[in-house]
Parts: C-alpha cells; sequence; structure tokens
C-alpha cells in the first residue's frame, strides 16, 4: 500500500487518491490528531477514522507531497515540533528501508540553487547569477538588467512572497542576502515536467503578464488551461536524462526560458514542483503516469 504523506486541502493529493483508489492510504499532517499511530523500534502502525491501516508490514511505498506546507493550528509549539519530528521519523523508516519515490524532503536545503546551476551548465545554456552579503562580488553583474529572487521560497512576516523582481543594484540595501541573476527577455516560459524517465514539456506565453514571474499571476482555482504542451528535440530530452542522472532525481519540474536568440536557458528545479497546472483537464498523461510510477507494483 502507497503511505502518501501530505496535507488536508492539497488538489494534487486529492487526484492521486482519486486515481490510484483502495491502494493508497493518505496521512495529512494538519490533521494528525485524527489518526491513531504507534511506531517503535520493530514497526509502526496507523489507523485513519474511517478505520483504514496501514502499517510497517503493509506499506510498500511511501510518498511525501508537500506535508509541511501545511500548518498545525492552535497548538504550543512544542507539540507542533514533536509532530513534525514524529513525521520525519515514519518517513526516515520507509527512507532506510528503500521504500521511498520522489526527492528527499530536504533535497533543496542539501543541494542549494546555485549547486544545481552549475550542474545544469553542463548540459545547458544558464544566466549568470550571484548570492551575496553586503552586495559582495555585484560588480560582476554591473553591466546586466539584473531580477533578485527568493532563494528558501519562505514568505515574509507579513505573509508576502518575493517572486522575480527587476532591481537596480545601487539601490540595494547591503545589509541583506541576495540571489540575482541577469535578466531574460523573453517571449515565452517553458517548463519540463519529468517522472521516471518521461519528459513532458509545456510552455506559456508571457504576452499576458504584468510583471516578470507567472507564478504571482497563475490562476490557482485551475479554470483555463494556461500551459500548451511543446515538443523537445532528442538532444534537449537527452540534456534533462543527464542532468537528471546527475541530481539523482526520477521526478521534478525543470524551468526554463527562451531568449531573444531562440534558445533555451535554464532557471532552476524544483524537486517538488507542482505540476497538476499543466494538465488541469487531464488531457495530457502527467496524472497517469505519476500514479502509475507512485502504485504499490505486484
Amino acid at each position: 500500500m502507497l503511505l502518501l504523506i501530505t496535507g488536508s486541502a492539497d488538489g494534487t493529493a486529492d487526484r492521486l487518491v482519486d486515481r490510484i483508489g483502495e491502494g493508497v492510504f493518505r496521512l495529512n499532517y494538519d490533521l494528525w490528531s485524527d489518526y491513531d499511530f504507534f511506531i517503535q523500534e520493530s514497526g509502526w502502525e496507523i489507523r485513519n477514522p474511517a478505520g483504514l491501516k496501514i502499517t510497517s508490514e503493509t506499506v510498500t511505498c511511501a510518498y511525501w507531497w508537500k506535508a509541511f506546507s501545511y500548518f498545525v493550528d492552535n497548538q504550543d509549539k512544542f507539540v507542533v515540533a514533536e509532530v513534525k519530528y514524529i513525521f520525519r521519523e515514519l518517513y526516515g523508516w520507509c527512507v532506510t528501508r528503500g521504500l521511498t519515490k520522489g526527492n528527499s524532503i530536504d533535497f533543496h536545503n542539501t543541494y542549494g540553487k546555485m549547486n544545481i546551476q552549475s550542474l545544469a551548465r553542463h548540459h545547458f545554456k544558464t544566466s549568470p547569477a550571484l548570492v551575496t552579503f553586503n552586495l559582495y562580488g555585484s560588480d560582476l553583474l554591473k553591466d546586466a538588467e539584473v531580477v533578485t529572487k527568493s532563494l528558501a521560497s519562505v514568505p515574509m512576516n507579513d505573509k508576502s512572497v518575493l517572486h522575480t523582481t527587476p532591481v537596480k543594484l545601487d539601490a540595494l540595501h547591503p545589509k541583506y542576502p541576495w540571489f540575482l541573476q541577469k535578466k531574460i527577455d523573453s517571449a515565452w516560459d517553458v517548463t519540463v515536467f519529468y517522472c521516471n524517465g518521461k519528459t513532458f514539456g509545456f510552455r506559456r506565453s508571457r504576452e499576458d503578464l504584468e510583471g516578470l514571474d507567472w507564478r504571482a499571476e497563475q490562476d490557482f482555482h485551475y479554470t483555463e488551461q494556461e500551459w500548451f504542451p511543446i515538443d523537445l528535440d532528442r538532444e534537449f530530452t537527452s540534456g534533462i536524462n543527464s542532468l537528471s542522472d546527475d541530481l539523482n532525481v526520477e521526478f521534478g519540474r525543470y524551468d526554463f526560458m527562451i531568449n531573444e536568440h531562440n534558445e533555451m536557458i535554464f532557471l532552476e528545479f524544483n524537486a517538488n514542483g507542482q505540476w497538476v497546472f499543466l494538465d488541469i483537464k487531464d488531457e495530457y498523461g502527467l496524472l497517469d503516469c505519476v500514479a502509475s510510477w507512485l502504485s504499490p507494483q505486484d
């Protein structure tokens, strides 16, 4: 049985559960107290409110899908920390026995954006980037139009989010950790979803964007298809496969832009990136691909 560790309001998890059916047990982090649970060195068992059980004997695969993106409300921070530790403990049990699919929940903390970009340079064109304290080294970008991005993608105290934003180097506050990159002029955003050796390429026109970052204007209701399939040539697909091997991943989303010379420029790899928005009407096979990859094998 697949152990899907996620949150209660996740639409992607909803679709996976619907597609996989009885072969999946959903464990929602934000509803942890609704489950009966124990773990000891010899094994563990979980029972949901409907009476469905999964145990260390019946689990065949575990998949962590954005569980800690959700919040445990009305609990002391000590309790929240203990629950997080227990969820990591459970997932770690599966990791040490080779029962997990997907990427580590700490993938980006281990690799980091700049290290991923350094690997990507062997396979794709990249845009010069810089991470700096005190703007040290920023003169390396002094002749370029520059944007800033978030490294950790964590909201600020006021719950605002830093999307890709154009900046002037001489206007930046020096006492701040900056992630800077040369701006790419492009009419198209491109993203490639990669799962179990299969690649799905999509592009989105930038013509209707008010800013630089499509994520700031994304339709989270998924009412209209905003991304449309594109064919990927053999050389480009080979680059995706090779970079995936370098990163030791079998799942994730690669983001690119097409520059004024019609060249694909690598932006970043999202190890646990959303993908349902690329195929909201289930027309292009992404859900079937992921469900098949995660489904218990006889």
